[in-house]
């Protein structure tokens, strides 16, 4: 089976093992002639070559089977079966409440009529019948058809001879209003269904793994192709996954929810524009230990959920997507979609770069082992971290104000001693981003011919502090 090997890594020691073109290796599933297949997956496909919970378009995978007494379920909820059944059934059924309704009361008034014997009096002027010109089935099935619908071409109509005449005729009134109020709600109800109205909200194709501010970050882009907002929009995630209990139990579909917020807010979104939503992976993401290798031989689901009120009709409607290992992109950043047009002074979005992506330089290793090669360099160097427990904790700064803006928060480290007199820093040499002589550090971050300060140059350090530099280093981990 292929589990999608389609990340694209920047490590030289990886690309050198599976091939590589330039610095860029590209890994591609050639374990079954089916895994070079473009993914295009039916709902009810004999061959699926992904298992996955959610399909892309928002259906379930999910099929109920052995279900007791199953159609006297759906027919105590008849209005919800009908409304989701397909259209040709819905049709069917509005066609035939009418037909059975005209036949069973166009029997009544053929039996009235032939119980009074106004079909045997035919042309008999002294004779007065219950309902005028019925002389047989067809006559009465007319009337029944006029009665109902209060079409009335004025030859026939009902006389006050019989009583039960009248009480059919009333009762026949008051059922083809019923007929006709439930199946126009039927139709409606199908037309204006929130299902249809989430066809038109996008979720990108693939969702991408960067840093920002500092922090690994899960995102995926959703958008909305109409000009009537979704109202009080918020998105929500879970992931789906195979978790060994303490006990040992084995839950094979495990799901757990996952933060995401919109733009640094929380997961409520002023749906204007396509949005990036983003998952910071912290202690608490399901992702945490998930290294770019990991990401390649791990198997999950990301299932991803919009949820907002339709401007138009007040309706609560739910857009649904997921995203398989396979279609996580590490070291990838959205390409932007929103420009201004200084000709008509609009903000345009182009929907065809909806799904691009492009490459950022971004560590191999896990979020959980950045957080401790961070964690043991700053004990190396004597500072202390914050007491927060997130993330964004691992780049704390010391008090000195001018350090702290000299300080950057982008993910990668590097050493810079602070000095008490601040004239003598202006003559250090710096290399490779450390500052006067280097510490014992893995080989992964410095590297073994680093320069050290100049023989006889004493200067006192009072601490040292973790900061961030751009990167320029893929083995990191």
């Amino acid at each position: 089976m292929c589990f999608g090997l389609a990340i694209r890594l920047r490590n030289p020691p990886l690309s050198s093992r599976f091939g590589e073109s330039g610095s860029l290796a590209e890994f591609s599933c050639v374990l079954s002639p089916p895994c070079a297949w473009i993914y295009r997956q039916t709902r009810y496909s004999s061959r699926r070559i992904r298992k996955r919970v959610i399909f892309k378009q928002g259906d379930c995978n999910v099929i109920q089977g052995n279900v007791a007494k199953r159609r006297r379920r759906y027919l105590q909820d008849i209005f919800t079966t009908l409304v989701d059944i397909q259209w040709r059934w819905t049709l069917f059924v509005f066609a035939c409440s009418f037909i059975l309704s005209w036949l069973g009361f166009g029997a009544l008034w053929y039996l009235i009529a032939l119980s009074h014997g106004d079909i045997q009096a035919a042309g008999d002027e002294s004779h007065k019948p219950c309902v005028t010109y019925i002389y047989g089935f067809t006559s009465a099935f007319l009337f029944s058809l006029e009665t109902q619908h209060t079409i009335g071409y004025g030859n026939r109509y009902i006389t006050e001879e019989c009583p039960e005449g009248i009480f059919i005729l009333a009762l026949q009134s008051i059922t083809g209003v019923f007929i006709q109020a439930f199946m126009v709600g039927i139709v409606f109800a199908k037309l204006s269904r929130p299902k249809k109205r989430a066809q038109t909200l996008l979720f990108s194709k693939n969702a991408v793994i960067c840093h920002r501010d500092g922090m690994p970050c899960l995102l995926f882009r959703v958008g909305d192709m109409r000009k009537s907002h979704i109202i009080e929009a918020h998105v929500t995630a879970q992931i789906i996954r195979r978790k060994v209990t303490k006990e040992g139990e084995i839950l094979p579909f495990y799901q757990q929810n996952m933060e995401v917020s919109c733009d640094g807010g929380d997961d409520r979104l002023m749906f204007i524009w396509p949005t990036i939503v983003v998952h910071k992976i912290d202690r608490d993401s399901p992702l945490y230990g998930l290294s770019a290798q990991d990401m390649l031989r791990d198997r999950f689901e990301i299932v991803v959920m919009l949820e907002g009120v339709v401007e138009s009709t007040g309706m609560t409607t739910q857009a649904r997507s997921s995203y398989l290992p396979s279609e996580i992109l590490w070291g990838h950043r959205f390409e932007s979609v929103v420009t201004f047009k200084r000709e008509t002074g609009e903000y345009q979005v182009d929907y065809t770069t909806f799904n691009n992506t492009y490459e950022v330089d971004t560590p191999l290793c896990s979020a959980r082992q950045l957080h401790e090669v961070k964690k043991e360099l700053n004990k190396q160097n004597g500072v202390t971290e914050a007491s927060s427990d997130t993330e964004e904790s691992d780049t704390s700064s010391v008090d000195n104000e001018s350090s702290r803006k000299n300080s950057l928060s982008n993910g990668y480290l590097r050493f810079t001693p602070v000095y008490a007199n601040t004239n003598e820093h202006s003559g250090m040499n710096v290399t490779n981003g450390v500052v006067g002589d280097p510490m014992v550090l893995p080989p992964a971050i410095i590297a073994s011919d680093v320069p050290t300060v100049s023989p006889g140059s004493e200067r006192k350090k009072n601490f040292r502090k973790l900061s961030i530099k751009e990167p320029s280093m893929d083995s990191l981990c």
